[in-house]
């Protein structure tokens, strides 16, 4: 375990926000500690595992993300990789937005890519060619998924890709940044790393949006220890000024709502030992669809948001 100052202000002045469980032990008997930053005002795990003891968090073969097709064993499993597929064109459009079309010439990054569908939909439906197309994905059974099944360029970390030496027209962490230690190396390396007039896509769970207000400690998408940083978009805007980087827009991403409201419904339920029944999900089917409203007519308390970032024009 660690401590450690804030990234975007280099202090250790925090508040405690929130005591939350793992999702994975929701018996209670280890809660994590999330602080909010008295000069910045983010919200962050701390204390929190070193990068090298979280393997074992990522509870390998039941981690959502890194689900792979055909695999589920559930059938909450099955359902999650169902619209997982289904949303994924959606998610492109999202990575597409402002691109010339056709896309086919663009060149595309997704950082922690999991098991490589974003880059499948690109290839095979948008017509972008594999060899324009990268991913970094540090699960190794994700990765060799993507890379067996989809025949993609997986690599296991920056490093590889730096080595490569190439632009890309969009870099894309799609619920990605609150995982990663090196706040700062990742963002620095997307900032060097994108075309002049490229875009960098970021999508970021929303601690200030219905769901989690309504959720409080079982939002599940605290996900301690996994998630290190909840950002809001004034905390976004200060971890860019640092890289040279600007927030262009953003926008809601509605789906999460659906994702996060069940699955935190569940997650009280557990904790306090009640059965999750059709009722509780028809209490779940209501909160989403009030986060969904929210989301609609307050764009900033969605459940989600992806931020569109470029490179800061010289004047």
């Amino acid at each position: 375990m660690e401590q450690t100052p804030c990234p975007l202000s280099g202090t250790t002045a925090f508040t405690p926000f929130l005591q939350v469980p793992d999702r994975f032990d929701p018996s209670g008997k280890v809660l994590w500690q999330l602080v909010r930053s008295t000069a910045s005002g983010l919200v962050m795990l701390n204390p929190r595992p070193e990068s090298t003891e979280m393997a074992v968090h990522y509870h390998r073969g039941s981690y959502d993300p890194h689900l792979q097709a055909g695999t589920g064993s559930s059938p909450a499993q099955r359902a999650y990789l169902a619209a997982r597929k289904l949303l994924t064109g959606y998610r492109a459009s999202f990575v597409l937005k402002g691109a010339p079309a056709p896309p086919q010439g663009l060149s595309i990054l997704e950082i922690g890519c999991s098991t490589g569908e974003l880059l499948r939909h690109l290839h095979r439906i948008k017509g972008i060619p594999k060899e324009q197309l990268y991913g970094v994905e540090p699960e190794s059974n994700a990765a060799e998924y993507a890379r067996n099944s989809f025949g993609l360029h997986i690599a296991q970390s920056i490093e590889d890709i730096r080595l490569k030496n190439r632009l890309f027209d969009r870099i894309v962490l799609w619920h990605t940044l609150e995982h990663i230690h090196d706040l700062h190396e990742t963002v620095a390396f997307a900032g060097e790393r994108l075309q002049e007039d490229g875009m960098l896509v970021l999508a970021l769970p929303n601690p200030e949006s219905h769901d989690a207000r309504h959720y409080k400690e079982n939002w599940i998408a605290w996900d301690a220890p996994r998630h290190l940083y909840h950002f809001v978009p004034k905390t976004v805007e200060k971890l860019l000024e640092q890289h040279h980087l600007e927030l262009v827009t953003c926008q809601p991403y509605l789906p999460d709502s659906l994702y996060n409201s069940i699955n935190s419904e569940k997650l009280r339920c557990t904790r306090e030992k009640h059965r999750f029944t059709l009722p509780k999900m028809g209490a779940a089917l209501l909160q989403a669809a009030a986060a969904v409203a929210t989301g609609m007519l307050q764009p900033l308390k969605a459940s989600s948001i992806v931020y569109f970032v470029r490179k800061k024009r010289k004047t």
